[in-house]
């Protein structure tokens, strides 16, 4: 009998040592509709032909290495902990959780690694299949959302462990905690005007926003060592954070921060002073207040406009500006009931 994604689960915990697989009782989801995208495995053969014939005489083996691609939707924000280390809690109604340092230097220079465990239950008469990926490392981390559409998340995953499969069948994988499924109807983004205003001034909300993206690239690789052909540890080179968004075209503001970059006076970055007073935010929220409310608010400091394009002006059509930016700095702030020790 076929598989099918009916009888399949995945899930993710946190190593202590890297490359030793630590799933625990805090197991967790990438998020609501998680989906394995792409799932590849190599160990980088080599040929030896030999003289005297043309055939391959032989095959050598060397490094093990491993790719996952991961989409779900956005409703927790644990995965995070794979780019900024532990976060800082405090505990409040609801409890607050906030990972980086936006504004300044961030502390995150070591990878937090991770196992994946992908489960497929037993279909007659196949047995049950269960692969553990370990010493994982986070590429990518792209969020994403537009007009009647969830906020989209894609975890670009590689790792260079992974043991025989066994049949120890995870029988109650963990459901996401917060279980919140956002959506753009749940998002606003705000940009630090050239007038001074920060992005916690309610009249720097970008109106009539389309769609709004944001990308973290780690730049990482796994390090191997001569004596085994798998990982032994990984390091993290520049943390990349760009994004874009799309909006009505109302005003030329944005047009002028991004000429004043290549004028004589101080590249204006809008925002590098570490303050509250964030450049721009991205927030995700369910409206709710109290113990009930649950967001998550991406803090973005040192903000540049790299690219403005106008789509078209046509007749009887709306006019929308694209922006594409690059950050310094990110902090991820979410307010949610789970305590410290449900993601640690």
């Amino acid at each position: 009998m076929v598989r099918t994604g009916a009888t399949s689960y995945i899930k993710y915990d946190w190593e202590g040592t890297f490359g030793t697989s630590a799933f625990t009782s805090n197991d967790k989801a990438f998020g609501l509709n998680a989906r394995l995208g792409s799932w590849t495995l190599g160990h980088s053969p080599k040929d030896l032909p030999m003289l005297n014939q043309v055939e391959i005489r032989d095959y050598a083996y060397g490094q093990q290495n491993g790719s996952l691609s991961v989409d779900f939707v956005l409703s927790n924000p644990w995965i995070f902990k794979a780019l900024y280390g532990n976060s800082t809690f405090a505990s409040a109604t609801p409890n607050t959780h906030t990972w980086g340092t936006a504004g300044g230097n961030s502390g995150a220079k070591t990878i937090t690694p991770f196992s994946v465990e992908i489960g497929v239950a037993a279909q007659s008469p196949a047995p049950v299949i269960v692969r553990q990926a370990t010493g994982c490392i986070l590429n990518s981390l792209s969020l994403g959302t537009a007009i009647d559409d969830t906020v989209n998340c894609s975890a670009d995953v590689s790792y260079g462990n992974e043991a025989n499969d066994t049949t120890s069948i995870d029988a109650t994988p963990p459901e996401d905690d917060v279980r919140f499924p956002y959506t753009f109807a749940h998002g606003e983004l705000r940009w630090r005007g050239d007038d001074g205003r920060t992005a916690l001034d309610a009249t720097s909300v970008v109106a009539e926003l389309q769609t709004a993206n944001v990308t973290f690239g780690q730049n990482p690789a796994l390090l191997y060592s001569i004596g085994s052909n798998k990982a032994v540890s990984s390091f993290r080179r520049v943390l990349d954070i760009t994004g874009n968004f799309q909006a009505s075209w109302i005003n030329n503001n944005k047009l002028r921060q991004l000429l004043d970059q290549i004028a004589t006076v101080p590249v204006r970055d809008i925002g590098t002073d570490g303050s509250a007073n964030a450049a721009v935010t991205l927030t995700f929220k369910n409206g709710a207040t109290g113990a009930a409310e649950r967001n998550i608010t991406i803090s973005l400091d040192g903000v540049r406009p790299d690219s403005i394009s106008i789509d078209g002006i046509v007749p009887v059509e709306p006019i929308f500006e694209t922006i594409n930016w690059r950050a310094k700095t990110a902090a991820v702030i979410a307010s949610n009931p789970a305590t410290a020790n449900q993601y640690g």
